[in-house]
């Protein structure tokens, strides 16, 4: 399993071997512009899977998807032009957002909901890495169900057994909390988290 430490003179190489585990149904442990993520391709039920079974999780919930644009979100949402200015304000950055469904993706992915969570990163590697892949990458926090997610990549160790992941990107040290999380579907925005 590689643990990639993102670098700006090797990124295009380091990128495309990320992009090349993804695509392969790999599952990988991502920092995000919060904290650190289980992230698998969005199409891909079993790796999917894989993140439910390393969190322990066996009830369904939905996952929030990664998008490296407005277009790519539109592609798997419903966006009012009311709803588009809220994007606006908000992204590229650390707020997730709850938007009528296209259903494109698995029912796994939004949790058989008529709603998709979304998010657009701030980070420029993590979004040109959806680009790489072309369609969204679902992102869910790195821990076990009831811990505190992952926030140093030193204590990966702790909360899963390297050999069940593909791919480590090593960000450090995180100092945020989880991302924001607002419901745009009903008709004023409501903050979830």
């Amino acid at each position: 399993m590689p643990i990639i430490k993102l670098t700006s003179h090797n990124l295009d190489r380091q990128l495309a071997e990320i992009a090349e585990v993804i695509l392969r149904g790999g599952v990988g442990l991502m920092p995000t512009d919060t904290i650190y993520g289980l992230s698998a391709l969005a199409t891909d039920e079993i790796a999917i899977s894989r993140i439910l079974s390393l969190k322990g999780r066996h009830t369904i919930k939905p996952f929030i998807c990664l998008v490296d644009s407005l277009e790519m979100a539109e592609n798997y949402a419903i966006i009012s032009a009311k709803c588009r200015k809220y994007l606006l304000a908000f992204w590229p950055g650390p707020v997730s957002i709850i938007l009528p469904s296209r259903f494109k993706l698995p029912s796994v992915v939004h949790a058989n909901l008529p709603t998709i969570a979304l998010r657009w990163p701030r980070l420029s590697w993590l979004r040109q890495l959806i680009h790489l892949v072309g369609q969204p990458i679902v992102s869910t926090s790195a821990n076990l169900v009831g811990e505190p997610p992952l926030t140093d990549i030193t204590m990966v160790s702790q909360y899963f057994a390297p050999d069940k992941l593909d791919l480590i990107v090593d960000g450090g040290r995180l100092k945020n909390s989880p991302s924001s999380l607002i419901d745009l579907t009903g008709s004023q925005p409501r903050v979830i988290r």
